[in-house]
């Protein structure tokens, strides 16, 4: 789980590092709101982030380092061969809090909650087989994603550029 700096290291001129402070900043794609100088938690290339308060489980996988603020948890997984299936387990756990609400119209997981969830295993031969036949779909979905948003950044600027 992520841990909010300072709010006085933050900025919005691009100094330091990009920070993901909740769901907000990674909603259609990751669009960090500001920086800061003092990040308290770290989450590297390759990582999932997710949503922990509010907008509980809208999850990503980020392409870069970024900071992480309290409204945002991640997940790394421990070799390349796990990682499509850390990405289903944390949908099926985001269903599972989801479900579990008891009547509030926001919900909040914490760590416990995350740790305290039951996730069982396949073998190692079954992890193996999954990853090669979902693990190329994944790479291009997440290629698309960028792809989308590069795309997005253009127009923008073509459109700022002409009107």
């Amino acid at each position: 789980m992520g841990q909010s700096p300072n709010s006085k290291t933050y900025n919005v001129e691009g100094i330091g590092i990009e920070l993901l402070n909740g769901a907000a900043d990674f909603r259609n794609g990751i669009h960090p709101s500001k920086w800061t100088t003092d990040p308290k938690k770290i989450v590297q290339k390759g990582a999932y982030i997710f949503g922990v308060r509010a907008t509980v489980g809208l999850t990503r996988k980020v392409f870069k380092k970024y900071a992480i603020g309290r409204g945002t948890g991640s997940a790394t997984a421990k070799a390349p061969v796990n990682d499509e299936f850390l990405y289903f387990v944390l949908d099926d756990m985001f269903k599972y809090f989801s479900n579990s609400g008891s009547g509030s119209v926001y919900i909040n997981i914490s760590k416990s909650d995350i740790n305290n969830y039951t996730v069982h295993m396949p073998q190692d031969s079954g992890l193996e087989s999954f990853h090669q036949i979902v693990g190329p779909i994944m790479k291009k979905i997440h290629a698309n994603e960028q792809e989308c948003l590069e795309l997005i950044k253009m127009r923008e600027t073509l459109l700022n550029k002409f009107f």
